[in-house]
């Protein structure tokens, strides 16, 4: 009987220490390892969690797998660069991050501290989380600095590229309007929608329209350049009655009546090329600094050893409460 109780015993234990061992791996397991550099399953949940936090709105089970599955890629390539920024002895200074963050202030116009408190609190991130991830974007751009070379494009090149993405620069039929909205509730409407006959008769007649506002009791109001497609259509039958310089018939809309002006019809058409060089050759640079960056990326990993294990994936989603 005795040595049967050792048996159960030894059982026992070995199952405790095969649990404590299971636990070990679900908290603490390498997800990935590049040379020296881990991210354990526990580093990567905490990462992710903080991404789902900045999340407008509740992901998908599908959008959690879809962007855990990307930032599993990212943080391969991440911890490829700082190998490589390990290599170079790259460091980087609290100054460097201070100066960073200071600029992000100055851009989103975040200067005075109570404003800038509110908007790292809405980010969903701590400052200290802002200065690692600062920290970390630093120094992965310093990591491949002198292995990327910036993009010299010609003004023919980029005009080739504006031809081959036209469509993206299509702009739709557009009108220019002002408008004269004369206030009415009730009954008063009726006597809103006779001043308004006899406003626009008196300007088909040759009356300043912008004098016969103020008259009215309104004015002149500029309503910018608006796709027709956009128009309601109540407006679009209006607006085919008449020519550029015209006036509608009055409209009675919620809140009074409406005489509308079309100062201008915009064809539909394309953005000029100077109204877009800068974006293109902005977006050529970016696919450019991706490309050479990708290029380096797969060369090291050839030279490093890396290892990912995608399988344990099913352990983060646990921890996150099941997928």
């Amino acid at each position: 009987m005795r040595s049967r109780v050792v048996v159960v015993s030894v059982f026992l234990a070995v199952l405790a220490c095969a649990a404590a061992a299971e636990d070990r791996v679900v908290l603490e397991g390498i997800l990935v390892r590049v040379n020296d550099n881990i991210v354990t399953i526990s580093d990567f949940t905490k990462r992710l969690r903080v991404e789902l936090a900045q999340q407008q709105s509740a992901p998908t089970e599908d959008e959690i797998r879809q962007l855990t599955e990307t930032m599993l890629r990212e943080i391969v390539d991440e911890l490829v660069l700082l190998e490589r920024a390990s290599e170079k002895h790259i460091e980087v200074s609290e100054k460097m991050v201070d100066q960073a963050l200071q600029n992000l202030r100055e851009e989103n116009n975040l200067l005075e501290d109570e404003a800038w408190a509110q908007a790292v609190e809405s980010s969903g991130l701590t400052i200290d989380q802002l200065r690692d991830r600062y920290r970390r974007t630093i120094l992965l751009q310093r990591a491949v600095q002198g292995e990327v070379r910036p993009l010299e494009i010609t003004e023919e090149e980029l005009r080739r590229v504006y031809q081959q993405q036209i469509e993206q620069y299509s702009v739709p039929e557009k009108v220019e309007l002002e408008q004269v909205f004369i206030a009415a509730d009730g009954n008063d409407v009726d006597d809103a929608l006779r001043r308004a006959q006899g406003m626009v008769a008196r300007v088909r007649d040759g009356a300043d329209l912008k004098a016969e506002a103020i008259l009215a009791g309104s004015q002149l109001q500029n309503l910018g350049a608006i796709p027709v497609a956009d128009c309601r259509p109540e407006l679009k039958a209006a607006l085919a009655e008449i020519e550029d310089g015209g006036v509608t018939d009055p409209m009675v809309v919620p809140g009074g009546v409406q005489v509308i002006l079309l100062v201008e019809t915009i064809p539909a058409g394309y953005q000029p090329f100077e109204e877009v060089v800068d974006s293109i050759r902005r977006q050529e640079s970016a696919e450019s600094y991706e490309g050479q960056t990708r290029g380096l990326v797969d060369k090291l990993k050839k030279e490093y050893l890396v290892e990912v294990h995608e399988e344990r994936l099913a352990i983060v989603y646990r921890n996150l409460g099941g997928l």
